[in-house]
């Protein structure tokens, strides 16, 4: 059976409501239980056709960091990239904000700054590309000063993306 894949404005809901009601729950060590569905089988994006790969993780903080939440990847037929990390953290100070890295060795590429819609810990981000960043696993979040600095900052939070054949 295929399923259409539905794109929703916020990156919170992006590739959440599929499947059956299995989900991947991330606990914090806090009394808050988080729980996100994990899509069921292979996902089909009109326009993009079907997708080829996916890889999933849950992020966790790094050192004093407190963080939690998940990321995901999907490559689709026509060479289309998505990735979404969605986060629990501490707002960031004035004067600063968090970014999202896609890591492979030594090299990087920015997801883009991670969006606080709610102006509570939930932030999230959407990146979009026709470069295929399968070979990308590792998921960085960073604590940037808003100084045009384009290189990444302080290492906050973490994933490595487990591919998963569907």
């Amino acid at each position: 059976m295929k399923k259409t894949l539905l794109l929703l404005p916020i990156g919170f809901l992006a590739l959440t409501g599929c499947g059956d009601n299995r989900s991947t729950r991330i606990e914090s060590s806090e009394t808050q239980e988080i729980q996100y569905a994990l899509p069921q089988g292979k996902m089909h994006f009109d326009g993009h056709g079907d997708e080829k790969w996916f890889a999933y993780s849950a992020l966790s903080g790094v050192g004093e960091y407190k963080a939690n939440g998940v990321t995901q990847s999907h490559l689709f037929d026509d060479g289309y990239f998505l990735h979404t990390a969605n986060i629990n953290i501490e707002l960031a100070e004035d004067g600063y904000f968090y970014e999202g890295w896609l890591v492979k060795g030594s090299d990087v590429v920015s997801t883009g700054h991670l969006s606080n819609y709610f102006g509570d810990v939930r932030h999230a981000v959407r990146f979009e590309s026709e470069t295929d960043y399968t070979d990308y696993t590792k998921v960085v979040i960073t604590l940037e000063p808003d100084d045009g600095n384009p290189a990444p900052a302080v290492h906050v939070a973490e994933a490595t993306l487990k591919h998963v054949e569907r």
